[in-house]
Protein backbone atom coordinates (compact mmCIF):
# COMPACT_ATOMS: atom_id res chain seq x y z
CA UNK A 1 0.00 0.00 0.00
CA UNK A 2 2.89 2.49 1.05
CA UNK A 3 4.38 1.73 -2.46
CA UNK A 4 0.65 2.63 -4.54
CA UNK A 5 0.93 6.23 -2.47
CA UNK A 6 4.46 6.61 -3.48
CA UNK A 7 3.48 5.73 -6.87
CA UNK A 8 0.84 8.36 -6.51
CA UNK A 9 2.60 11.28 -4.80
CA UNK A 10 5.63 10.89 -7.67
CA UNK A 11 3.21 10.67 -10.32
CA UNK A 12 1.59 13.86 -9.10
CA UNK A 13 4.67 15.92 -8.13
CA UNK A 14 6.60 14.81 -11.57
CA UNK A 15 3.61 15.81 -14.10
CA UNK A 16 5.38 19.36 -14.44
CA UNK A 17 9.27 18.34 -14.07
CA UNK A 18 12.11 18.84 -16.33
CA UNK A 19 13.02 15.77 -18.72
CA UNK A 20 15.08 13.65 -16.26
CA UNK A 21 12.23 13.20 -13.82
CA UNK A 22 9.35 13.24 -16.80
CA UNK A 23 10.77 10.30 -17.82
CA UNK A 24 10.94 8.35 -14.50
CA UNK A 25 7.78 9.40 -14.36
CA UNK A 26 6.66 7.60 -17.14
CA UNK A 27 8.47 4.64 -16.62
CA UNK A 28 7.18 4.27 -13.26
CA UNK A 29 3.71 4.89 -14.57
CA UNK A 30 3.97 2.14 -17.43
CA UNK A 31 5.95 -0.42 -15.24
CA UNK A 32 3.34 -0.56 -12.72
CA UNK A 33 0.51 -1.10 -15.41
CA UNK A 34 2.74 -3.87 -17.11
CA UNK A 35 3.22 -5.91 -13.61
CA UNK A 36 -0.25 -5.73 -12.62
CA UNK A 37 -1.17 -7.04 -15.69
CA UNK A 38 1.24 -9.96 -15.13
CA UNK A 39 0.11 -10.17 -12.04
CA UNK A 40 -3.51 -10.71 -12.98
CA UNK A 41 -2.14 -13.44 -15.27
CA UNK A 42 -0.25 -15.58 -12.85
CA UNK A 43 -2.24 -15.53 -9.76
CA UNK A 44 -0.40 -18.49 -8.39
CA UNK A 45 2.91 -15.75 -8.10
CA UNK A 46 4.68 -15.33 -5.68
CA UNK A 47 4.06 -18.37 -4.06
CA UNK A 48 5.16 -21.01 -6.98
CA UNK A 49 8.81 -20.35 -7.85
CA UNK A 50 8.85 -20.67 -11.36
CA UNK A 51 10.61 -18.68 -14.00
CA UNK A 52 7.73 -16.46 -14.27
CA UNK A 53 7.42 -15.22 -11.10
CA UNK A 54 10.82 -15.16 -10.09
CA UNK A 55 11.13 -12.91 -12.89
CA UNK A 56 8.04 -10.70 -12.40
CA UNK A 57 9.59 -10.77 -8.31
CA UNK A 58 12.62 -9.28 -10.07
CA UNK A 59 10.82 -6.54 -12.50
CA UNK A 60 8.80 -5.37 -9.20
CA UNK A 61 11.72 -5.14 -7.21
CA UNK A 62 13.34 -3.21 -10.35
CA UNK A 63 10.29 -1.11 -10.37
CA UNK A 64 9.94 -0.09 -6.68
CA UNK A 65 13.94 0.70 -6.43
CA UNK A 66 13.11 3.23 -9.25
CA UNK A 67 10.73 4.84 -7.18
CA UNK A 68 13.15 4.87 -4.57
CA UNK A 69 15.99 6.52 -6.39
CA UNK A 70 13.13 9.22 -7.82
CA UNK A 71 12.02 9.81 -4.13
CA UNK A 72 15.91 10.54 -2.94
CA UNK A 73 16.74 12.38 -6.33
CA UNK A 74 13.94 14.91 -5.93
CA UNK A 75 14.03 14.96 -1.94
CA UNK A 76 14.82 18.62 -0.84
CA UNK A 77 12.39 21.45 1.06
CA UNK A 78 10.02 21.30 -1.67
CA UNK A 79 9.33 17.85 -1.83
CA UNK A 80 9.42 16.87 1.61
CA UNK A 81 6.82 19.06 2.08
CA UNK A 82 4.56 17.78 -0.48
CA UNK A 83 5.43 20.21 -3.47
CA UNK A 84 7.43 19.31 -6.53
CA UNK A 85 10.43 17.75 -7.38
CA UNK A 86 13.77 18.97 -5.94
CA UNK A 87 16.00 17.77 -9.10
CA UNK A 88 19.49 19.11 -9.13
CA UNK A 89 19.45 21.66 -11.74
CA UNK A 90 21.22 21.44 -14.76
CA UNK A 91 24.88 22.89 -14.93
CA UNK A 92 24.80 22.20 -11.41
CA UNK A 93 27.62 19.66 -9.81
CA UNK A 94 25.16 17.22 -8.47
CA UNK A 95 23.61 17.15 -12.04
CA UNK A 96 24.89 14.54 -14.53
CA UNK A 97 25.21 12.27 -10.96
CA UNK A 98 20.97 12.84 -10.85
CA UNK A 99 20.51 11.71 -14.38
CA UNK A 100 23.07 9.13 -14.28
CA UNK A 101 21.60 7.42 -11.17
CA UNK A 102 18.82 7.42 -12.30
CA UNK A 103 19.40 6.15 -15.65
CA UNK A 104 20.57 3.24 -14.06
CA UNK A 105 17.48 2.90 -11.90
CA UNK A 106 15.25 3.16 -15.74
CA UNK A 107 17.70 0.55 -17.30
CA UNK A 108 17.69 -1.87 -14.09
CA UNK A 109 13.86 -2.06 -14.70
CA UNK A 110 14.40 -2.36 -18.48
CA UNK A 111 16.11 -4.92 -18.27
CA UNK A 112 13.97 -6.90 -15.68
CA UNK A 113 10.73 -5.91 -17.49
CA UNK A 114 12.44 -7.67 -21.20
CA UNK A 115 13.76 -10.77 -19.20
CA UNK A 116 9.88 -11.19 -17.85
CA UNK A 117 8.51 -10.90 -21.18
CA UNK A 118 11.11 -13.40 -22.55
CA UNK A 119 9.43 -15.88 -20.27
CA UNK A 120 5.73 -15.03 -20.88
Amino acid sequence: MRKLAVLLLVAVILAGCTPPERVAYETVVASKAFIDQVKKQHPECPATNSAVCSDLAKATGAKDSLIDVVEILCAGPNFNSGGSCDFPKKGTPGYQQAVDKLNAAIAQYNQAASDLKAVL
